[in-house]
């Protein structure tokens, strides 16, 4: 796992949103550092994300402590009480995926339409051009790649580039252990893995590629999170 020194570095890595980064990139303006740098702090003192599924698991998340995280499911009934919930407790960040909410535009007007009306910090997405309407709205923007073969790393690595995405999310989270040495880490964005994690054992193995975090809706998961959180602190 990455050093917070060296996680900092890779956080101001930027692309302008409307010309879309390289993936070498350049540092950023200021005035989107500020929430990037928030979303790695917390990330490097506890490095699960919490990934909410469904309304009543936003009450057991924040019970355990967590900081972050990701709602992964509901309708775009259920969004706004999950938002506020979550961001009701102080320092909690919350990115939407937004090609999962049924009900929400998977176009620049959804975008539009969630920075406006509630307090989240960003989203998720696999679409490159949301992506970019995320940036542009003053959100922190997440890009799902999927690593199901090489043919799919190579894809996702070239849409990194054209989009600029504040951080990036690989799916299967086990395969990045072995994937990363295959990758141009130090040219991409800060990562997180998410999929397929089902125990402490999982996690771990990850945290020790060039994660900086993984994303799981596992309870037990937040559990020894905050355990691991506490004996850190």
């Amino acid at each position: 796992m990455r050093s917070l020194d060296q996680v900092r570095q890779i956080g101001l890595w930027k692309g302008n949103g409307k010309t879309g980064g390289k993936i070498q990139g350049e540092c950023a303006e200021v005035s989107g550092n500020d929430k990037m740098s928030l979303l790695l702090e917390k990330l490097a003192n506890n490095p699960v994300i919490a990934g909410i599924r469904e309304p009543a698991a936003v009450k057991m998340a924040v019970t355990k402590g967590m900081q972050v995280f990701f709602i992964l499911g509901g309708t775009l009934l259920d969004l706004s009480s999950m938002v506020s919930a979550i961001k009701a407790e102080e320092g909690c960040l919350v990115f939407v995926h937004i090609d999962l909410i049924p009900g929400l535009g998977k176009d620049p007007a959804g975008i539009a339409y969630l920075a406006e009306m509630l307090p989240i910090d960003g989203v998720v997405t696999t679409r490159t051009h949301l992506i970019r309407a995320a940036k542009e709205a003053g959100l922190l923007a997440i890009q799902r790649l999927f690593a199901l073969d090489s043919e799919a790393v190579k894809t996702g690595l070239s849409m990194l580039r054209s989009a600029a995405p504040d951080a990036v999310e690989i799916l299967p989270a086990l395969v990045l252990p072995y994937l990363s040495p295959r990758l141009p880490v130090a040219e991409m964005p800060p990562i997180i893995a998410g999929g397929l994690v089902e125990t402490v054992g999982d996690v771990q193995a990850v945290l020790s590629s060039p994660a900086v975090a993984v994303s799981t809706s596992k309870a037990e998961l937040w559990d020894w999170a905050r355990k691991r959180a506490k004996k850190k602190a």
